[in-house]
């Protein structure tokens, strides 16, 4: 054997006695990570695979919506819900079919489950406002519903305009509520003061004059409440076509205001002239009516009641 080979022989025994070495360093750490490691991957691996198989019954419960078989559609929604129970969407998705079908109390269930897994979920509080506006809790169900209004600004979501729709409900209903509590309130006093005019007049303690007086004062004052609750919508906050209040209005190159999509409608159907005064009006002509918007907006404000009034496409 040459010093060559002896070196190389040399060399060799040198690595196999710092793999040695290296071996017996490994730790029970070591071995106790990569064996949780492990574990990990399996369980990542279990836990991808039950994922693709909930989005595919989802998937099938998309198709099944869209058809129109809103039984099929929840039985597929509730088969992704049991094999991986922690996407929100699933439990919206069932939601809304249960929206559909005015299971009120099914949708107020699904979608609080839904805010459990995801507290800004857009659809999760606008489902769970109109549903407690279904369930006759109009209070709390604005309370979800701007809560709604405030997330989809930040999330830029398409159906703003519907949450819009549905907070005037609420408003309207609230109104509706305490209308109510009022005509009771004033019914209970009317009858209280007119009970205790009679007895008065009953028991000799009141002239037949001032009887009179009283009788046509209470009369008056009844009347006066109910001119005060009379319901009147400014003309010039309604589109010149529907008569409804206008939700987007625009000026025509004439200076009238029209709701903007039936002003459209109708020149792209029926010619590019103004429907009132007949003047040429093109499409290009229409300039936002910002202050009639404002307007609009603000009588809502004050007068929930008059959302039977406003425009909705």
């Amino acid at each position: 054997m040459d010093e060559d080979d002896g070196r190389d022989l040399t060399s060799l025994d040198s690595l196999e006695e710092k793999k040695t070495d290296t071996f017996y360093n490994i730790t029970f750490n070591d071995i106790d990570h990569a064996i949780y490691s492990a574990n990990e991957n399996v369980e990542f691996h279990k836990d991808r695979n039950k994922i693709r198989k909930a989005e595919d019954y989802r998937n099938l419960g998309n198709e099944s919506f869209k058809k129109g078989f809103l039984e099929s559609a929840i039985d597929y929604y509730t088969k992704a819900i049991k094999v991986y129970p922690h996407n929100h969407e699933f439990y919206t998705n069932r939601a809304l079919c249960y929206k559909k079908q005015n299971k009120w109390d099914l949708v107020e269930s699904d979608v609080r489950q839904a805010l459990n897994l995801e507290e800004n979920s857009v659809k999760a509080h606008y489902y769970l406002g109109q549903a407690l506006l279904n369930l006759g809790d109009p209070v709390e169900g604005m309370k979800k519903l701007r809560k709604a209004k405030c997330l989809s600004e930040h999330y830029k979501v398409p159906y703003i305009e519907e949450i819009d729709n549905e907070i005037l409900k609420a408003k309207k209903a609230i109104w509706e509520s305490q209308d109510i509590q009022f005509n009771n309130t004033l019914n209970s006093f009317y009858t209280f003061i007119s009970e205790l005019i009679e007895r008065e007049k009953s028991e000799n303690r009141m002239e037949l004059e001032e009887y009179g007086e009283r009788i046509q004062q209470l009369e008056l004052f009844r009347n006066y409440i109910t001119k005060s609750k009379e319901k009147h919508i400014p003309p010039y906050l309604c589109c010149k076509i529907s008569m409804c209040l206008m939700r987007d209005p625009v000026i025509s190159s004439s200076g009238l205001t029209y709701e903007r999509k039936l002003l459209e409608t109708h020149l792209l159907c029926n010619g590019e002239y103004d429907p009132i005064t007949r003047e040429v009006c093109k499409m290009s002509d229409l300039v936002s009516n910002y202050h009639i918007k404002e307007a609009v907006e603000d009588f809502l404000e004050k007068n929930p009641w008059a959302f039977d009034d406003y425009y909705t496409v």
